[in-house]
């Protein structure tokens, strides 16, 4: 593992691995979607914390209180899908960059020893809890120490524009179509460390209400909200075209799966 950390913050910090795949990396169709929403979920934290000159990614503001990189969207992009078998070799080089004032994105490339097999991007923002402690109510917040970062390329700005859009016109949506799924995510296997429910649960809700068929190629997460424990998830959509899951009173993200 390789981790440039720089005093002031570097303007684009950066992380290269290579990584040997095994079980816990791979599904019968390729990489495991899981696994790899939450290894480079990390090494976006990672690297903000490198950006920051700090060890690990418990951040917090000027008070004192917890700061969550949460993130708004992700998009997955795994043309090259065929190339990862157990026992191979993929590199991994992630980039973080400035994408608003108030929001960073990473760029993650994978590469396995017959070539490119896809690229991953991720869009987070600095949210704290109020004082009642709901998921309901996350606030924006700053992250002390964090100078400006290297402007996103195209390629990014352009999916956070994407996902922006989206997110809008889901907070405006009041019909989502018919329901397909609901589920009530468990405490110790779907929420996360601070509380939240665990970015990528949302995707495997996506995936339980319609399996994929085949390797999975491509998924766009917008996310727009988030729930407490006890809550329930219901899931919409018709045909092949994009889910909307909700609770009872209010969106929280859209996914689209691609061929």
């Amino acid at each position: 593992m390789q981790i440039l950390r720089h005093h002031p913050p570097h303007p684009m910090p950066t992380r290269q691995d290579r990584l040997r795949l095994g079980m816990m990396h791979l599904s019968p169709n390729g990489l495991s979607e899981q696994w790899l929403l939450r290894h480079l979920g990390d090494r976006h934290w990672d690297l903000i914390a490198a950006a920051v000159g700090q060890e690990g990614i418990a951040f917090r503001d000027a008070d004192g209180a917890q700061v969550y990189a949460a993130f708004c969207a992700t998009s997955l992009d795994l043309p090259g899908q065929a190339r990862a078998h157990l026992g191979t070799c993929v590199d991994i080089h992630s980039t973080l960059f400035q994408v608003t004032p108030r929001r960073l994105g990473s760029l993650h490339t994978l590469t396995g020893a017959g070539g490119d097999i896809g690229t991953v991007m991720m869009i987070s923002s600095f949210l704290s809890h109020d004082e009642t402690g709901s998921n309901r109510r996350l606030l924006r917040n700053e992250l002390p120490g964090l100078g400006v970062l290297a402007s996103a390329p195209d390629r990014v700005m352009g999916f956070h524009d994407y996902a922006r859009g989206h997110s809008r016109a889901l907070r405006q949506s009041a019909e989502f179509g018919p329901r397909i799924m609901s589920y009530t995510p468990v405490p110790a296997l779907d929420f996360n460390a601070v509380g939240l429910l665990y970015f990528p649960t949302f995707s495997r809700i996506a995936e339980m209400a319609r399996p994929t068929l085949g390797p999975l190629c491509h998924r766009d997460v917008v996310y727009v909200s988030n729930l407490n424990p006890g809550e329930t998830i219901h899931v919409y959509g018709t045909g092949d075209g994009p889910l909307t899951l909700a609770t009872d009173d209010r969106p929280l993200a859209i996914v689209t799966t691609g061929g």
